[in-house]
């Protein structure tokens, strides 16, 4: 399918979302988007990805990643994270994502790493592995790119994107099958903690949500969808599962940060969480990097993994880094306490040389 690249582009003052059909970034921004009221309208470009890349339509963009959010000036972007920055500053009346202080704030960036980099590791572990996974997801998603086509042709589209899912799979370091049970055990932590959390309060700072809300969320509605996470979720995290539903849209939602801005239970315990799995990976892609190698090695709960060294991963950890660096000492002290336990605390110090490997934090 061939489509006008004009009809991708937004109406007056609106923007729109170029998203795939199994997209956690896609449906995280949609999210955020729709909490904030911030006028946006939602595109799966039918024929736009045909298993193995980009069809001519959707690549006239020159975005390689999804979603691809175009500006109301026509302007086509990249990176979850860094837009719904830049949208605090162009939508400053809109519900804000950041708490309201800069420990909370460094807090809530952090969590939405583990969930962008660390969960996408599990996530497509679970997603591109059984027969059961694969068969499912790799039908469901082509589906919805493809739409109305036939059998055959659809059969064509599940065999190149299996392919092509599987070796991103290997790529990120979800494809050794004997470290899978390391990763549903994280999993299964994760929706422990969050599951006792939702009896207590709603979002991890408060009633309203945050970016770190979001970032779970992105990855939790399609944990939610695929078979085996899925099964898993319905069993453990029933609570889980129906926040998924519900932070879908909260367009309606009215309520308050936390009037105590000191961490509660569960964001202690993300952290904690997220000083297993995620730290180690971000630890060993960095140290890679400083050493110019391509790749990087590193535990999870007694399971070796091993990953390319991702550039964009090492850019989130540096770009984490500045962000702890320009809390004041005060602010790094009232950290501490849930840092340290986690195993961050010293680590968030720019090694030699890594501030002049920073990147601009900035959309792609």
């Amino acid at each position: 399918m061939i489509f006008d690249q004009a009809d991708l582009m937004p109406r007056p003052g609106r923007y729109r979302i170029l998203a795939g059909p199994g997209s956690p970034y896609s449906h995280k921004v949609r999210a955020a988007l729709r909490y904030r009221r911030i006028p946006h309208d939602w595109t799966v470009p039918l024929g736009g990805f045909d298993g193995s890349g980009q069809s001519e339509g959707l690549k006239a963009f020159g975005k390689r990643l999804l979603p691809v959010v175009v500006y109301p000036d026509g302007t086509p972007w990249n990176d979850s994270t860094p837009i719904l920055h830049e949208m605090e500053a162009l939508h400053p009346d809109a519900p804000s994502l950041m708490p309201p202080t800069a420990p909370q704030r460094f807090l809530a960036r952090l969590v939405e790493d583990f969930a962008d980099e660390w969960l996408a590791v599990i996530l497509m572990a679970f997603r591109w592995t059984s027969d059961t996974d694969v068969a499912f997801c790799a039908r469901r998603q082509m589906a919805g790119w493809l739409g109305d086509v036939d059998e055959p042709a659809l059969t064509v589209g599940i065999e190149k994107f299996t392919a092509r899912q599987q070796m991103v799979r290997n790529f990120i370091g979800g494809g050794d099958p004997t470290t899978h049970a390391a990763l549903e055990a994280e999993y299964l932590a994760l929706l422990d903690i969050l599951e006792r959390g939702l009896s207590r309060r709603l979002f991890l700072f408060g009633q309203r949500p945050s970016i770190a809300d979001f970032g779970l969320y992105g990855m939790l509605s399609q944990l939610a969808i695929d078979p085996t996470p899925s099964r898993l979720m319905r069993e453990h995290a029933v609570r889980t599962y129906q926040w998924t539903q519900w932070v879908d849209d909260l367009s309606g939602h009215q309520a308050a940060w936390a009037h105590n801005p000191a961490p509660d239970e569960t964001l202690i315990e993300l952290v904690a969480l997220a000083g297993r799995g995620f730290r180690s990976m971000m630890l060993a892609s960095a140290e890679a990097a400083g050493r110019g190698e391509l790749r990087c090695a590193f535990e999870v709960g007694g399971a070796p993994l091993a990953s390319v060294a991702r550039p964009y991963t090492v850019d989130c950890w540096l770009w984490l880094k500045a962000m702890f660096a320009e809390l004041s000492e005060e602010e790094r002290g009232s950290l501490r306490p849930i840092l340290e336990p986690a195993g961050f605390w010293g680590v968030l110090d720019f090694a030699p040389g890594e501030a002049d490997r920073l990147k601009p934090f900035a959309k792609l």
